[in-house]
């Protein structure tokens, strides 16, 4: 076969892959992927555009669509001219881009760190979210079991298609929620295997407080700062800690209580109190403290509103059956399941990735706009090994190993700054990215000389004609 002929049966290979209807069918195809993204975002929220139109096979198709007809474009034209640099140049510009894409894609990390004033921090969550079960058979040690990633969000358990957990045939996720209002409740639970529980309230003519306070497991220490004073459940004990406290302590006949005042060492008060019954704990502030509800064995559970759309108040869940007793998970929560012989802790939350390195933060300012308490500008001081101290900024991140830290909000409690979030970035195809835009960019210079250098023939035609 001469060399005519196989560039006639090649080119009629490749005429489909390279046509013009093939390029607007895959732009038309963009432009909609787009658009129904767009939509997507703007009624859910990101992730959720994510799920359903961008990290999905067809968007991936049209991306591979694009990748072959600009290959085949190119194989069209050949063999190459000079003239067809500018149109060299801008196809594979396109082309790395993409490829750098698929690279971020792939290898790319992109997350969230929140850090506390004064701690640190070394794990960066992501959007992926895992089942986790940890093992124990004193109640104490914990073993990790099982891990593995899970993604409800397209693929819900049902109860007739139950997401089960290997070696744990007893666990099974029968439904899933993507997005619920929680709010918490306490239920009664099994006998020596929960601690306790009291709903308490605290009032007087300024303050009127309700919570309810809950031992994870029996004899275990739960507290809680109510503002007057800190309550706590468990073990009373000899001495205050130089603060206004409350200890109440399960007694078979009730609840013992003891008052530690800030000034004094020893209790200040200690008696007895049933369900239903109240006492002023002597502090300067008038206040009295009722007992609205004693749980010998207590659970917290929760009570979930299922809604259509995100808010920043709701969260994802699911429900599992252990024993045919069914059980709530919010996302990056955890619940306990009892056996005879052994604990177990199942957790389904966001992955935590470990960056290799701890970020303190050591300080952090916030400036609001004038008259407002808006948040104008914030930035923390962290410190990082191996770098020492640095600052980031909203305009100013903070580059180290391969990853970039952007500051990107923050966390306050009682108008007071108490953690600083940032977003994490590792980009492995950003150089990819970069090049193919400078390709690109040369592509565009060329074409503009090329046409500059045909405008000056034809003006030097019509002046010879």
């Amino acid at each position: 076969m001469n060399t005519d002929l196989r560039n006639t049966w090649w080119k009629r290979l490749n005429r489909p892959l390279a046509s013009v209807k093939l390029a607007v069918f895959i732009i038309i195809a963009i432009a909609v992927i787009t658009a129904v993204g767009t939509f997507v975002e703007a009624k859910y929220d990101a992730l959720a555009a994510k799920k359903l139109v961008y990290d999905t096979w067809f968007m991936y198709a049209i991306m591979g669509a694009l990748a072959i007809n600009l290959i085949g474009v190119m194989i069209d034209r050949w063999p190459w001219k000079k003239r067809h640099a500018a149109f060299v140049c801008a196809h594979i510009g396109i082309l790395i881009i993409l490829l750098g894409s698929l690279f971020t894609m792939k290898w790319g990390l992109d997350g969230s760190m929140r850090v506390e004033i004064g701690q640190k921090n070394n794990l960066v969550q992501t959007a992926e979210t895992d089942i986790t079960v940890y093992s124990s058979f004193d109640g104490d040690r914990y073993t990790k079991s099982f891990e593995q990633e899970v993604d409800f969000f397209r693929k819900p358990p049902t109860k007739e298609k139950p997401y089960s957990i290997p070696a744990f045939d007893d666990i099974k996720v029968v439904d899933y929620q993507k997005y619920v209002l929680p709010s918490r409740k306490v239920v009664e639970g099994e006998v020596g295997k929960s601690g306790a529980g009291i709903r308490l309230q605290l009032q007087n003519p300024n303050v009127n407080q309700i919570e309810w306070l809950v031992q994870r497991k029996p004899n275990a220490m739960a507290s809680q700062n109510l503002g007057p004073a800190t309550i706590n459940l468990g073990e009373i004990p000899p001495h205050g800690q130089g603060k206004n406290e409350i200890y109440f302590a399960p007694d078979k006949d009730g609840l013992r209580y003891a008052v530690f005042h800030k000034d004094a060492v020893k209790a200040i008060k200690t008696g007895t109190i049933k369900e239903g019954g109240s006492f002023d704990p002597g502090f300067k502030m008038a206040l009295e403290v009722r007992v609205l509800r004693y749980l010998p064995y207590a659970l917290e559970d929760w009570d979930l509103q299922p809604v259509e759309r995100p808010t920043p108040l709701t969260t994802s869940a699911i429900k599992i059956i252990f024993n045919n007793k069914e059980h709530w998970v919010l996302l990056n929560d955890m619940v306990k399941l009892f056996t005879n012989d052994a604990v177990y802790l199942l957790t389904y939350g966001n992955r935590r990735i470990d960056i290799g390195f701890p970020l303190m933060l050591k300080n952090f300012e916030v400036n609001h706009y004038q008259g407002t308490m808006r948040a104008m500008a914030y930035k923390s001081l962290v410190e990082v090994p191996e770098v020492g101290d640095a600052l980031i900024s909203m305009n100013e991140p903070l580059k180290h190993k391969g990853l970039t830290f952007y500051q990107a909000s923050f966390q306050e409690e009682n108008g007071v700054p108490v953690a600083s979030i940032f977003s994490v970035n590792h980009d492995p195809g950003r150089w990819l990215k970069y090049l193919g835009s400078l390709i690109m960019s040369v592509g565009v210079i060329l074409l503009m000389w090329f046409k500059h250098l045909d405008f000056k023939r034809l003006k030097k035609q019509k002046e010879n004609s």
